[in-house]
């Protein structure tokens, strides 16, 4: 599902003292099947933009078209389909947890969207498994689990409902190294059945690794819409942002400094390896 703003603003609070103009002016296209990183500093506007994926919020002026579903602030359309073709999975999960046990949480979804229980207690156990529990977790209260199990709880409820969009907030937050590079596995798969993932992320290493689009935003404006390789190329721009580049990019620039020619598309050690050794052997 392509994915498009035209003109979107949103203000918090509208005709009120606390009013708060949130995004200005967005155009964006998002390209179907891609993996996009939505990157900025605190309050730049990235959690307000992805919340109009799903119609959580309506824009204040513009429209936003995702496939064939058209928002403005005038027409609103039915958004339950589109919540199930767009799954967003909020930066904290307790947000999206409130049933008693793990497997109500996550049937949930599906049974909203017409699925039978016993259909819906399956996919539970799938996805569960997926996110990397056990089915011992199902009869367990959400909220008796750590941070980093809830988040995976809550991104199996999104998977549950099939979106054919994967929108993630901070998605790897409370994870350990480990069941962080399982998460992203997960994504990247996801992604590689022709879905569209986006992801609010201030880790530049995820970036480099799994994404192929990123956009950058700023004070509720879009300031870059390019790809990976593109914006790890304006070293000076990122700094003045303050976004540190990935390590593997930063090293990259380093030994081009000293007279190396490597190119900063390179994603991986190994990768970087076999360039620096093809260098010395010219």
């Amino acid at each position: 599902m392509a994915i498009t703003f035209k003109e979107v603003e949103y203000t918090y609070s509208p005709d009120t003292p606390f009013a708060y103009h949130a995004l200005k002016g967005i155009n964006l296209n998002i390209p179907k099947g891609s993996f996009t990183a939505l990157i900025g500093h605190t309050g730049s506007g990235k959690s307000t933009l992805i919340q109009h994926i799903n119609g959580l919020l309506i824009p204040t002026q513009g429209e936003v078209c995702i496939d064939d579903y058209i928002i403005t602030p005038n027409n609103k359309q039915k958004l339950k389909p589109l919540r199930k073709k767009a799954g967003l999975v909020f930066q904290f999960p307790e947000y999206q947890l409130f049933e008693e046990t793990i497997e109500k949480d996550i049937i949930f979804g599906p049974m909203n969207f017409g699925v039978d229980e016993e259909t819906a207690k399956k996919i539970a156990r799938e996805m569960l498994v997926k996110v990397g529990l056990d089915e011992s977790y199902l009869e367990r209260s959400p909220f008796e689990l750590s941070g980093g199990q809830k988040r995976r709880v809550a991104i199996a409820g999104i998977l549950a409902m099939e979106p054919d969009i994967l929108v993630l907030d901070e998605p790897t937050a409370g994870l350990d190294p480990q069941g962080t590079k399982e998460m992203m596995h997960l994504f990247k798969d996801f992604q590689q059945t022709g879905k569209s993932v986006i992801m609010v992320t201030h880790d530049m290493n995820q970036v480099l690794e799994y994404c192929d689009h990123a956009i950058v935003m700023n004070h509720g404006k879009i300031e870059k819409n390019c790809s990976v390789t593109e914006l790890f190329n304006e070293t000076e721009y990122l700094e003045s942002l303050s976004i540190d580049l990935p390590i593997i990019t930063s090293f990259i620039h380093q030994l081009n400094q000293q007279g190396f020619n490597l190119p900063v598309s390179i994603r991986s050690v190994d990768e970087l390896i076999e360039a620096i050794g093809g260098e010395l052997h010219e």
